[in-house]
């Protein structure tokens, strides 16, 4: 088969988990016999000026198709608005405003798209995260006939921002139920709908998104490796955060508790990262017993930091769905210290593959860093499957297509 994957970032400008799942999804469904293809979204600076690279007709002057770096060929394409993406946080709040209605229809964006899509001709098409390219493409693809298969990754749904607080227990104000009930419109009814836990799925049901739609639970797939046995000096007590270095991802509240844990003696903490935060986090890093600020890692580098791990830490203050950090960590046999909020106590029970504390809760982290050698102890030697594979997953993934 044919599929063309869409998500607004990818590539050299991946920045999170979604991005993770699309490359696995990728890889996996060329090495099955497929035919991927990765449609996402760059900046204006990196179009080629003049067009198609390399294929003709591959999709007009406003798309660039590469497909000698691998087995997965990527369509990337400049999707039209005041900014890039990525850009967002870097601007005033009536300058995003106005980036969200645009990105709330950009039919220019879809015309492109759609424009691929009928030169490719594929059997299904699986967007995930659409921000940034804007949210005429469902509508688009309906207009097509083309089967659609769309995974929500997070709440963009739900609130423009991506992120709510661990206690939102639905909209409050008039704006806010405008915008979900706008998004239930642009979205409308794709073929399949996949949630990666079990509380999106009920979130998005409950405020009535996708009506039309089979909605199914697909967990995100652990990578094919498990833990390499590098794990750093013979008892060594190696902590690990992974993630944004932003606020609402608790990395603040885990330098808080790591002060106040009177059992850091013989702790290491890593952070690893990239974020508005960069600066303090480092700074904070540099005059705290035992953290070691490492950066933004990927590939070989990522996975030997995640080998060494002895506990990874979550400590998210906002609602999270199925973090693939936490997946690669599970998938390692590392057990995993994080908030109960969201999707994750599905993936994290506490007392047998991790512990649990309350978001925000900075004495509750104290509490859960403490615990974290007994948990440790009574997971050695346990080999229990916690995450589907990359092959479980692309077999349920081939029947959605069809």
């Amino acid at each position: 088969m044919k599929i063309i994957l869409v998500n607004n970032l990818y590539g050299r400008h991946a920045r999170g988990g979604a991005e993770r799942v699309v490359e696995a999804e990728a890889r996996g469904l060329a090495a099955r016999g497929h035919e991927p293809v990765v449609a996402s979204g760059i900046p204006a600076s990196d179009m080629i000026s003049g067009g198609v690279c390399g294929i003709e007709g591959c999709g007009g002057p406003d798309v660039i198709v590469r497909g000698a770096a691998g087995p997965v060929r990527t369509a990337e394409y400049h999707p039209r608005n005041l900014f890039f993406y990525t850009d967002l946080h870097r601007h005033a709040w009536l300058a995003r405003l106005s980036w969200h209605i645009g990105d709330i229809w950009n039919p220019g964006s879809a015309r492109m798209l759609m424009k691929f899509v009928r030169r490719e001709k594929p059997d299904a098409v699986h967007t995930h995260n659409l921000m940034g390219l804007g949210f005429s493409i469902p509508r688009a693809l309906k207009r097509e006939g083309v089967r659609h298969v769309h995974t929500v990754h997070d709440v963009q749904l739900l609130h423009p921002s991506g992120l709510l607080p661990a206690e939102w227990r639905g909209p409050r104000w008039p704006h806010e139920r405008a915008y979900i009930m706008l998004m239930k419109r642009r979205m409308g009814s794709p073929d399949v709908v996949v949630f990666p836990s079990e509380f999106m799925k009920e979130l998005h049901e409950r405020s009535g998104f996708f009506p039309g739609s089979k909605r199914v639970v697909l967990r995100n797939p652990a990578p094919k490796a498990g833990r390499s046995g590098e794990s750093g000096e013979s008892g060594e007590r190696r902590f690990l955060f992974v993630g944004q270095l932003e606020e609402h991802k608790g990395i603040l509240d885990l330098l808080d508790a790591w002060m106040l844990w009177d059992g850091r003696a013989d702790a290491k903490l890593a952070i690893v990262g990239s974020g508005t935060l960069d600066g303090a986090v480092r700074r904070l890093a540099e005059n705290a017993p035992g953290v070691e600020f490492r950066g933004r890692l990927e590939g070989e580098e990522f996975s030997r930091e995640m080998d060494r791990a002895s506990w990874l830490v979550v400590p998210s203050k906002v609602i999270e769905n199925a973090p693939t950090v936490i997946v690669e960590a599970l998938a390692r046999g590392i057990p995993v210290i994080a908030s109960r909020v969201g999707g994750i106590p599905e993936l994290v029970r506490d007392g047998e593959n991790g512990i649990l504390f309350e978001a925000g809760d900075r004495e509750g982290l104290v509490g859960a860093l403490g615990r974290a050698r007994e948990v440790k102890e009574a997971r050695e030697g346990t080999e229990a499957r916690e995450v589907p594979t990359v092959e479980e997953h692309l077999e349920e993934l081939e029947g959605f297509y069809k």
